[in-house]
């Protein structure tokens, strides 16, 4: 038994050794080298003696070992030469860690202007549509002081660095956004003057049909050039002193003969441009400093990075959009999923002038859109080879233009034939509503309206369209399926597509919502605000946010220090509530004051 006894005793030795073995060449496959991988490249061979294998102090213990390359810099892990030869040489210096004795007059800059841009800005916009010329002035000039501010600490910390940035675009806009500044707080203060009134103080107070106004349809071209009627609006109290009073008439003759010259005329106009289109530029411009400070899209990378950021930009726009339709924008064009009547006994504006029977729902600017996005997609592919031939790469982005192309056609062509229908529902339902309808609501409703007689244009504030959500649909499916020679971008083009097919999935929730309560209106005037639009809104938000991450210099810089998908999906999700949150949080607060404005009105 004895011989028995020590060959299995043998034989248990040899197989614990093997195990060993097979477990030490495992961890050996990971690909990483970091402190814990290293550590096992020490541990002692069968070769060494068995004091060596027996010894333990060299080691040090842990529960697990790393075998997987996510959330270690990449020059951390197992590389081919040729990769270790280009990551070994990738340069890191931005604006961030350059050196600089002015570091704090960037921290300023960026500091200071986005808190006027996000802030400030969005605040005097709603004064401004609520027509409250005091409280607007006062903040466009805070705005403006901030923007000045936070240029001039740009310039002291630009000129105390290299040029980092050849010919980057950011330094021309900071310029273009001085000079603008300037002349939309000239063209803002001229613009309130009135002609030919004589109390100094009334251009400054708030005007009964802009308060009362629904939605943000007050913005058009129309209201803005036409100055407030003096019928509705609120008288001041004129100053008491003597001296004042003589102050103020010199103000009057100063504002007379500066509203009877062309200047006058012209400034109106400028303020109109410089006022929203401010705020698109802001969404140009804030990117745009991304990229430069963090030395994005250098060389022929620059096409990579603008069809990204381009790209990504327009969703992350009609997401924008849609959370303020949801908020009650646009109400006074029918976009805020709301009734919209055109009575031929009412002036018509030139906007509603232009569209069909059915009116121009959103569904049929969705479609436009895509139909154009589609057709110039097609040649800003060929960009970054242009001269050269067609890539296959080229041609696999190319390709995807076709699909908005002719999901964009159809749409066209969708909301044309559903015209008819649109007309019809609309006045079903409004002859529905005038049976079933609140006393309150009804007169509101005949206040707009004469009769169903005299409605020659009307809109449910829908349409069944499919076409633009096949679209978006589509996207999300073929970016997921993206695969890139990075695992990182692949794992966020899912990300992007993941995004884009739940906003869709919400986006035909939302119709047959409509669709089903079409049936029992309620409140034809008003917003509908379905709750299946947050998530939409979400979706489109974050979606191009994300799409903006995945140009190559960005995935590279991430890849660069071992950032994971997983962090910049926490960092758009995080931005994007934020986002959120701070949007319907203005919209609240010009409701509010819109509410506070009608109950002092109901009181008097």
């Amino acid at each position: 038994m004895k011989p028995i006894a020590l060959l299995l005793v043998l034989f248990a030795s040899l197989s614990l050794a093997d195990m060993n073995m097979d477990s030490h060449s495992d961890m050996m496959k990971g690909g990483h080298h970091d402190e814990d991988v290293d550590s096992l490249e020490s541990m002692p061979t069968s070769t060494e003696n068995t004091d060596n294998i027996n010894s333990t102090e060299s080691l040090v213990p842990i529960p697990h070992v790393m075998k997987h390359m996510h959330g270690v810099p990449i020059l951390q892990t197992k590389l081919l030469p040729q990769e270790r030869l280009f990551w070994e040489n990738y340069n890191t210096t931005t604006y961030f860690t350059v050196e600089s004795a002015h570091r704090p007059a960037l921290y300023l800059h960026i500091a200071v202007g986005l808190f006027s841009v996000f802030v400030f800005y969005p605040i005097s916009l709603i004064f401004n549509n609520l027509n409250m010329g005091k409280s607007y002035m006062t903040m466009l000039l805070i705005h403006s002081s901030c923007i000045v501010f936070s240029l001039l600490n740009y310039s002291i910390f630009i000129n105390s660095i290299p040029d980092l940035y050849p010919g980057n675009a950011y330094n021309s806009m900071v310029i273009i956004l001085f000079v603008t500044t300037i002349l939309q707080l000239i063209f803002a203060f001229i613009k309130n003057i009135e002609p030919g009134e004589s109390d100094g103080n009334k251009y400054f107070q708030l005007n009964n049909q802009h308060m009362r106004a629904n939605s943000s349809d007050e913005e058009s071209l129309q209201s803005m050039i036409s100055p407030p009627s003096t019928d509705d609006v609120i008288p001041s109290e004129k100053p008491s002193s003597s001296k004042m009073s003589n102050f103020y008439d010199k103000v009057m003759k100063f504002r007379t003969w500066v509203a009877q010259t062309k200047f006058y005329k012209i400034s109106k106009i400028g303020f109109n441009l410089l006022n929203w289109g401010h705020f698109f530029y802001f969404l140009i411009l804030v990117p745009t400093g991304v990229a430069t400070f963090c030395c994005y899209g250098k060389g022929n990378t620059v096409f990579n990075l603008l069809a990204h950021f381009i790209k990504g930009g327009v969703f992350f726009a009609y997401g924008l959009l849609s959370l303020s339709r949801y908020c009650g924008g646009f109400t006074n064009k029918g976009w805020a999923w709301n009734h919209k009547f055109i009575d031929r006994t009412k002036k018509q504006s030139f906007w509603f002038s232009l569209q069909n029977k059915g009116l121009w729902t959103m569904e049929m600017i969705e479609s436009s859109l895509i139909l154009f996005y589609g057709s110039t997609n097609i040649f800003l592919e060929h960009l970054a080879n242009a001269g050269g031939e067609w890539s296959p790469k080229d041609l696999q982005h190319a390709s995807i233009a076709f699909i908005f192309i002719g999901c964009g056609l159809c749409g066209v062509i969708t909301e044309i034939k559903l015209q008819d229908w649109r007309y019809e529902q609309a006045m079903a339902d409004m002859e529905k509503y005038q049976d079933q309808g609140e006393e309150q609501n009804q007169q509101e409703l005949q206040s707009n309206t004469n009769n169903n007689n005299t409605i020659i244009k009307a809109s449910p504030g829908f349409s069944p369209n499919p076409f633009p959500i096949v679209t978006i649909y589509w996207t999300g499916i073929l970016m997921s399926k993206h695969q890139q020679a990075s695992s990182l971008s692949t794992e966020v083009h899912v990300q992007w597509g993941n995004m884009f097919v739940l906003g869709c999935a919400f986006r035909f929730i939302t119709y047959l919502m409509l669709m089903l309560n079409a049936k029992v209106p309620k409140d034809l005037l008003r917003p509908s605000r379905p709750f299946t639009e947050l998530v939409v809104s979400f979706s489109l938000l974050c979606g191009g946010l994300i799409f903006m991450e995945l140009t190559d210099p960005v995935i590279l810089s991430f890849e660069y220090y071992g950032l994971t998908s997983m962090f910049t999906l926490n960092i758009s999700l995080g931005f994007t509530t934020l986002f959120m949150g701070w949007q319907m949080l203005l919209f609240a607060f010009k409701d509010w004051l819109k509410s506070k404005y009608n109950k002092q009105q109901d009181m008097v």
